[in-house]
């Protein structure tokens, strides 16, 4: 029996694994200066074509910056002192499921609208500590002191 659910649950860890190794979200672009992801909980530095998932958290340093690329092409470019999460990224044209949630707790990005923005305008959202911005425009800068 323990044999059994050790091997069941040794299974559900392998297919969680794959499932988020394949299922990025993003890839970084030409980060520059201290720009690190913590991702899993551990911070590792950026670099060009990092991977992002959902969940992951970006941080750049006083000198730090990086440019993110979502796979629906929309682009997203975190200035210096900054501090997000991704925590729901979903673009699904064939079921017709979109999501963009973006937390940013400190610093600036510039926000650029992709295919997401365009087909489901109404599911992209960028989250400060006071407020909750809807994105109805291709483009637009968001500063958190």
């Amino acid at each position: 029996m323990v044999i059994r659910a050790l091997s069941i649950a040794t299974a559900v860890l392998l297919l969680t694994g794959l499932a988020y190794a394949q299922g990025h979200v993003a890839t970084a672009k030409a980060p520059a200066g201290d720009a690190v992801v913590i991702h899993n909980g551990k911070a590792i530095p950026l670099e060009p074509g990092f991977r992002l998932y959902q969940g992951d958290v970006i941080r750049t340093g006083s000198d730090g910056s990086v440019g993110i690329m979502f796979i629906d092409g929309t682009r997203l470019g975190v200035g210096s002192g900054s501090e997000c999460s991704i925590d729901d990224y979903r673009f699904d044209p064939v079921d017709d499921q979109y999501a963009f949630d973006l937390f940013m707790k400190r610093g600036s990005a510039v926000y650029s609208s992709g295919r997401l923005g365009k087909l489901k305008h109404e599911a992209v959202k960028i989250r400060t500590p006071r407020a909750t911005v809807g994105v109805r425009g291709t483009r637009f800068l968001v500063k958190v002191e």
